[in-house]
């Protein structure tokens, strides 16, 4: 099937093994990082209306998190409040006088005299009439540092980054996060300033596009080469003798390659490319010989042939043993390919009825 013959995720092309992805997913989620998967954009025409939309959108988001959906996410007005957020807390914080009244009905009958509270109610009121803080505030500060990564600008508008954590399934990875119900939070909350984005998504979208459109430029560039050969050669016989051994190479290596549980990437495509570029040597070599009438230099030109294959077959079979998967795919794909694409050029070329004296060459 197309889905279980091709891998279209971005994924397949990391240097970095499964094992290790794995194992950075099952410590990502045991510190709490935020997913790089699901992330909800918010934009606005300037910062402080981006930190209002992050702060409306954030507060959606926390009953996600207590409702399981989401494990976490992370904000900018978490570390720098919206100004309108600031004025409603710091207007929540009650007066001198009134905080005083509140303590003595508080304490009463408690062995706790109010003077000894002194300092906490002048905390309390340097708090409700200090300044407002700004970004300036958090300059030398670690919280400068998370505030600028999640808050972007373009020159004409402002965006404020929300990574989503996923919640924890108790296992070696996180659970998958219910998306609907975080667009569906994340409209009413700001319907026209909010944008969920899947980046895992969308990037395995553009990557499926990429290698589709390789397949097919593939086997249009094939289609393209068996037709010059047919114009060049004039002859059924010549042309089978050519393309069959390339066309039979990379059969058989893709079929080994899905035979033993692997999906085909693009890095199998270039491979496969590489297979009919080289094996279109051997092949037109074995054809020119069955067709040639001076024999005394085949013998020498068989045997640079023979080394020149050695060569690539060992070459490529040391990047076929790597651990790094990228590698491990091309080699893994050329090695065996261009040797069957010699030895098939060698059968076939016996097999087949070999041209009159006067075919062109």
């Amino acid at each position: 099937h197309r889905d279980t013959l091709w891998n279209r995720e971005l994924s397949a092309l990391s240097p970095v093994s499964m094992a290790d992805q794995n194992f950075d997913a099952k410590l990502r989620a045991d510190l709490g990082a935020p997913d790089v998967r699901y992330l909800v954009l918010v934009s606005a025409a300037d910062k402080e209306s981006a930190l209002q939309a992050a702060h409306r959108v954030g507060n959606r988001l926390e009953g996600l998190v207590d409702e399981g959906v989401i494990g976490g996410f992370d904000s900018p007005a978490l570390y720098l409040p919206s100004i309108a957020a600031q004025r409603d807390r710091r207007a929540s914080i009650p007066a001198a006088q009134q905080l005083r009244e509140r303590l003595q009905e508080a304490l009463a009958g408690l062995p706790l005299r109010a003077e000894r509270l002194e300092p906490f109610l002048h905390e309390v009121e340097a708090a409700r009439t200090q300044p407002l803080l700004t970004r300036a505030d958090l300059d030398g500060t670690a919280l400068a540092a998370g505030f600028d990564a999640l808050m972007l600008s373009d020159g004409k508008h402002c965006h404020a980054l929300l990574p989503l954590r996923a919640a924890s399934s108790g296992g070696a990875t996180p659970a998958a996060i219910d998306v609907g119900r975080v667009r569906q939070a994340v409209a009413e909350a700001a319907p026209e300033q909010a944008l969920v984005l899947d980046l895992k998504g969308e990037a395995d979208l553009l990557y499926s596009t990429y290698l589709s459109e390789a397949v097919r430029l593939s086997l249009a560039g094939f289609a393209a080469i068996v037709i010059l050969l047919s114009i060049a050669l004039r002859s059924p016989a010549r042309l089978a003798r050519v393309v069959l051994p390339l066309a039979l190479a990379v059969l058989a290596v893709a079929g080994a390659l899905v035979l033993g549980g692997r999906q085909l990437t693009i890095l199998h495509v270039i491979g496969m490319l590489l297979i009919v570029a080289v094996g279109s040597n051997y092949a037109l070599f074995f054809d020119r010989r069955a067709a040639a009438t001076h024999e005394g230099s085949v013998p020498l030109t068989l045997a640079s042939l023979l080394i020149a294959n050695a060569a690539t077959v060992v070459s490529f079979g040391v990047l076929a043993s790597s651990t790094v998967p990228v590698l491990a795919a091309l080699g893994s794909t050329v090695a065996p390919g261009t040797l069957l694409a010699l030895v098939f050029s060698a059968l076939l070329a016996q097999d087949l009825p070999a041209p009159t004296r006067d075919a062109p060459r």
